[in-house]
């Protein structure tokens, strides 16, 4: 399946679309360099691990404790940096992806969602297509947030918990190319903001 290229061409286009509108709306590139994101190197992992998961060779339920981890891993990452905005937009999509996930011990997928995405399955259909997905037969616990979306172009299938996700993943880039404030030029004075009048001191003892 291309879900893993599905991630990365959405969060390519998030970040891109992040930075320009940052850039536009007056931020920098180098606020990058001080985003202030807490353990930002392993939420990146966890990511990595959730969109590629499911080309992982694990047998049973292993690739399922993989994505369970990930993503739980990732909620605590999102609760630490609760603050920024995008993040409670990025917990909401991984909270639904977890709670479907424990409650079927995997993500559910229904044939003819695969049929649209151009993906064959052999006959008899396995209960597990691959390491992430268990085939939905219409008896899945909250399918609906199942990957239900047949992406054909790049065959492959995703869900509306992801879809929010990479919405709130746009949110937190935009808000950490902008920065919280306006932005200030080498010399320390904020652009677009009034520079304080100082009166001397000595006015005050006249």
């Amino acid at each position: 399946m291309g879900e893993p290229l599905l991630f990365l061409l959405v969060a390519a286009a998030g970040v891109a679309a992040g930075v320009a509108v940052g850039l536009a709306r007056g931020g920098g590139l180098r606020r990058l360099r001080d985003h202030g994101v807490k353990a930002v190197w392993l939420g990146i992992f966890c990511l990595a691990v959730q969109a590629s998961v499911v080309l992982l060779p694990i047998p049973g339920v292993g690739g399922v404790v993989l994505l369970v981890a990930a993503l739980a891993t990732l909620l605590g990452i999102a609760r630490a940096n609760g603050r920024l905005a995008g993040v409670p937009l990025l917990a909401l999509g991984l909270l639904l992806n977890l709670v479907v996930v424990l409650a079927n011990v995997g993500m559910p997928v229904p044939a003819a969602t695969l049929e649209r995405a151009g993906i064959g399955l052999e006959q008899p259909a396995p209960d597990r297509p691959d390491a992430k997905h268990v085939l939905d037969r219409g008896d899945a616990r909250l399918g609906l947030l199942g990957d239900r979306l047949a992406v054909r172009p790049l065959r492959t299938v995703t869900g509306y918990g992801t879809v929010i996700e990479l919405a709130g993943l746009f949110l937190l880039l935009q808000h950490l190319v902008r920065g919280p404030g306006p932005f200030r030029r080498e010399d320390g004075t904020a652009h677009g903001a009034h520079e304080a009048r100082t009166v001397p001191w000595t006015t005050w003892a006249d």
